[in-house]
């Protein structure tokens, strides 16, 4: 179906790439029970991964999804396994200590291994590769600001990386725009719809339930457990789980207010023949720029034939005819001569951050969630989801230098309008 713009394919879809390999589901689903051990609301990468093991630790689990399983941002993200936030090593250094740096990016290691542990564990095909990752500078002095953060955690955290200079950036990548950048070798890329798909499957093995179409509508704490509240039916549960980041609602009132919601766009370009792809990123890593307001790109997993391109955080246009063009035009930046590029398709996700842009886990009234995630959710995500099941199992390894409070502000009750001009104050100093 043609759709009127120059930079879309004839059959151009809006659904992500990635439910090619790993398609949304249509099958029957099972009915709610009366009664679960454990009631998780939302099928992504948390819910899941937190499913999975509280069914092999014995308790009856059942995950409410309000559409199809992982409709969310697990399958719409660009599948980056990374250790890096918004605020870096350097910066908290500087403002909590040397020693809260290191806690949290000692989790951020943790995280990290997370994921490589659940692919190989579990056995999930799902593209996982330790590829590397190159960190792009848009300016001489931000990769002079590269090199001084990374020599801090080469120091303090033992984490190696190499500096790239605008000359051997090419090697990399075949385009000046750029100044250089940051090489960290042992960073990762995956498939995100198959590892999302490979959760799904261990969770129903190990006896999960996953209720799709089934939203959540509130719940109430009783004496013994929780009353969760669907259309038509309730069901009485031991313990309650949130897991819908930036795409929970009214139903968690208090989660809500802490919860800005935000929309990032990617795209995947129609074949270009693999030996042309690899002439325009021959380091074949996930790339990405070191500025707040990101751009991103990589080969797609799977079809070394096409690029995957991403950016544009935090704009809000319901078109994605428009989006598609506005990424375009971005991509051009970087390669000029991709002028007769069009994309197979163009999608967005619902990103959830917190006020103070720092990831979060925590217990509030009994009900236990992840959440805040900010661009690292596949490691995050996969990380928290098994921090919970231990909490709620009684087993260790449950602390997290990341629980606590996530910040309010008396105006916000969960609407995000003002986010994209937030992030466009935020992104004052990307150039």
């Amino acid at each position: 179906m043609a759709f009127g713009s120059k930079v879309l394919s004839a059959s151009a879809s809006f659904d992500p790439f990635w439910w090619r390999a790993a398609p949304r589901e249509v099958r029957q689903h099972p009915a709610p029970p009366a009664e679960t051990d454990v009631a998780i609301v939302g099928s992504g990468i948390t819910g899941l991964t937190a499913a999975l093991h509280l069914a092999r630790g014995g308790r009856q689990v059942t995950v409410f999804e309000a559409k199809e399983p992982g409709h969310g941002a697990s399958t719409r993200n660009a599948g980056y396994v990374g250790r890096t936030l918004k605020h870096s090593f350097g910066e908290i250094m500087e403002s909590h200590g040397l020693a809260q740096a290191k806690a949290v990016y000692g989790e951020l290691m943790e995280a990290f291994q997370a994921v490589r542990e659940t692919v190989e564990q579990e056995n999930i095909a799902c593209h996982y590769r330790q590829q590397g990752r190159l960190l792009l500078a848009t300016s001489p002095a931000m990769q002079e600001a590269m090199a001084r953060e990374f020599a801090l955690r080469e120091r303090h955290l033992g984490e190696p990386f190499e500096t790239v200079s605008r000359a051997e950036q090419r090697d990399e990548i075949a385009t000046g725009h750029y100044f250089g950048g940051v090489r960290i070798p042992d960073h990762a890329g995956l498939h995100p719809g198959l590892y999302h798909q490979g959760l799904l499957d261990r969770a129903r093995e190990a006896g999960a339930a996953v209720c799709a179409f089934t939203p959540v509508l509130g719940f109430r704490r009783e004496a013994e457990g929780f009353t969760v509240f669907l259309k038509g039916a309730r069901v009485r549960a031991r313990e309650l789980v949130f897991a819908t980041n930036g795409y929970g609602g009214r139903e968690f009132p208090w989660l809500h207010r802490r919860i800005l919601p935000f929309h990032a766009y990617q795209a995947v370009s129609a074949p270009l023949g693999e030996n042309r792809v690899r002439s325009l990123l021959p380091g074949d890593r996930t790339f990405i720029d070191w500025n707040f307001n990101v751009d991103w790109m990589r080969i797609a997993p799977g079809d070394d034939t096409r690029i995957v391109f991403g950016g544009l955080t935090g704009e809000i246009d319901a078109d994605l005819r428009i989006m598609g063009e506005r990424l375009h035009q971005r991509l051009l930046r970087v390669f000029p001569e991709l002028g007769d590029l069009a994309f197979d398709h163009v999608w967005t996700g619902k990103c959830g951050g917190t006020f103070d842009i720092t990831p979060r886990i925590g217990c509030h009234e009994g009900v236990h969630y992840g959440t805040g995630y900010c661009f690292a959710g596949v490691p995050m995500g996969t990380l928290f989801g098994k921090k919970i099941a231990r909490r709620i199992l009684g087993q260790e390894g449950g602390e997290s230098v990341f629980d606590t409070e996530p910040p309010a502000k008396a105006w916000y009750h969960g609407n995000a309008w003002f986010v994209p001009h937030a992030i466009k104050w935020m992104s004052r100093n990307d150039r």
